[in-house]
């Protein structure tokens, strides 16, 4: 996880876990000293069925882990059967028959074995972590001398889908900053998207050439693999449009969302702010969130959560974390807008720089926005068609940050995306809704926008013919060279250049 992070991990979570272990050890002792004290049948009775109760929290806990990273039918069968046998078990014990027990009892202690193994394991893991400098960005290169380049400002918008922001024209919500945008621009609407996730589509999009794999290596490594090929390298050291552009005198910039890309492709650029891990997995969620707590903090989280945890066991279909989670990384998305949205908007109108990439966070669910109080105010019935609506506020205004600087007319604005909406990676988390699951029927469109409003033509024109959106980088590269220069001229350069 070392690639999202932003800083070597934190040993928060790990401080706060072993401190919990020793608190619920602590009870467990506690408990049966009370069952010693003046024994009887009944307590007996009592301790056993409460150990055998005990362990089918963590059993059903491995069940529900295992089912959100990779469902298996045979792990499940065999945690189920597990926990059928420990219940068996309890009843086992009002009968007078404690041989399940006896078994439980034998198992469980084999299992402290795994105390040391941890201990080491963590130890390990520390001294073999990357260090600070590790997590530092590439330096970046000083600015090339303008006169009168061109300025193009490239903007995508995280899992903006085609079909539902303009093909069925649903959810129903206003977008009259990108119809006004459109109304003047080149508009492609069968734009293919490079891959399904951000990790490979945006690495296909920035380097011009589709990648199928990618695998996480440390915290500036992203082992890509190109279409067609088993031998994979490094993103960083591969060709990128920013390393073309400066060879062609232009200065580029970068603001994105997701990847770490000031380690890996800073030294392509003369600005760059990044912030990583815009959906962090559960395990690097739990170590932020304990680390912005502290580890004495974090032991109460803990324990609160196993309770929940606990009671979630009856109620199927809920998860308090899961819940707890969304809500969290809610709050943590639109402060990674705020941040991103501001810095754009102070590079757009920056003179020195000839194409300035922005990898904003919406309309990637979670809901940031309020389209109705047109307002940041967060709810659990925020959805999808909000943060559409948040990203034609956005677009108007980036325009009229442009246009009280004196540069709207003479920058080319390109709209994009990454990939469309995945129905898969959100039903049934905050914001998904029925009207969702109808207008996608359940899947995921191949189709993102691609919208190009060019400095010297801001005439319309609709594109319909399909292609894929691997060919951007190599389009933008042809505007700020002057090779492009006008909404016709786009067409026809697709035509000849653009792999269907």
């Amino acid at each position: 996880m070392d690639y999202y992070r932003t800083a070597p991990s934190n040993p928060s979570l790990l401080i706060a876990t072993l401190l919990g272990a020793l608190v619920l050890s602590l009870l467990f002792w506690l408990a049966w000293l009370w069952v010693e004290w003046r024994p009887s049948p009944a307590k007996l009775k009592l301790a056993y069925c409460g150990f055998l109760l005990v362990l089918i929290y963590p059993m059903e806990s491995v069940r529900e882990y295992w089912n959100t990273e990779n469902y298996d039918l045979a792990t499940n069968l065999v945690l189920v059967s597990i926990e059928a046998l420990l219940g068996v078990g309890v009843v086992l014990v009002f009968a007078g028959n404690t041989r399940i027990v006896r078994a439980a009892r034998r198992i469980t202690l084999m299992l402290t074995l795994l105390i040391p193994s941890l201990v080491i394991d963590f130890t390990w893991s520390r001294l073999n972590a990357e260090p600070e400098a590790a997590y530092l960005p590439k330096t970046p290169q000083p600015a090339l001398a303008l006169h009168g380049a061109r300025r193009v400002v490239w903007v995508l918008f995280d899992e903006f889908d085609e079909r539902l922001a303009f093909d069925l024209r649903q959810p129903k919500v206003d977008l009259p900053e990108l119809n006004r945008l459109r109304s003047e621009s080149f508009v492609a609407t069968q734009a293919a998207q490079t891959a399904g996730w951000t990790m490979l589509a945006v690495p296909s999009l920035l380097s011009g050439r589709i990648y199928t794999r990618a695998e996480l290596v440390d915290a500036a490594t992203l082992e890509v693999y190109p279409e067609g090929s088993t031998i994979g390298s490094s993103w960083g050291s591969e060709p990128n449009i920013f390393r073309r552009a400066r060879d062609a005198g232009f200065n580029s910039a970068l603001i994105g969302w997701h990847h770490p890309y000031c380690r890996v492709l800073g030294d392509s650029l003369v600005q760059c702010v990044d912030v990583p891990s815009g959906t962090p997995t559960p395990a690097l969620l739990r170590e932020t969130s304990a680390a912005k707590e502290g580890a004495l903090r974090s032991v109460g989280s803990l324990l609160r959560l196993q309770v929940s945890n606990l009671t979630d066991m009856f109620r199927p279909g809920e998860s308090t974390w899961e819940t707890a989670a969304d809500k969290y990384v809610q709050k943590l998305q639109q402060g990674q807008y705020f941040q991103i949205r501001d810095l754009t908007y102070g590079a757009a109108t920056d003179p020195k720089i000839n194409l300035l990439f922005a990898h904003f966070p919406i309309p990637h669910p979670f809901g940031i926005y309020d389209s109705r109080r047109h307002d940041y105010t967060l709810s659990d019935s925020l959805s999808y068609a909000d943060n559409l609506a948040l990203v034609d506020r956005t677009v108007g205004e980036l325009r009229r940050t442009l246009e009280k600087a004196g540069m709207w007319d003479s920058t080319t604005v390109v709209i994009t995306s990454d990939h469309g909406l995945r129905p898969d990676l959100w039903r049934g988390r905050s914001g998904w809704n029925e009207e969702l699951e109808r207008l996608t029927g359940g899947k995921q469109s191949p189709l993102v926008p691609f919208i190009v409003k060019l400095a010297e033509d801001p005439r319309g024109v609709v594109y319909d013919q399909p292609f894929s959106s691997v060919i951007e980088g190599d389009l933008i590269l042809a505007v700020l060279q002057g090779q492009v220069t006008t909404t016709a001229g786009i067409a026809a350069w697709l035509d000849q250049h653009a792999p269907n």
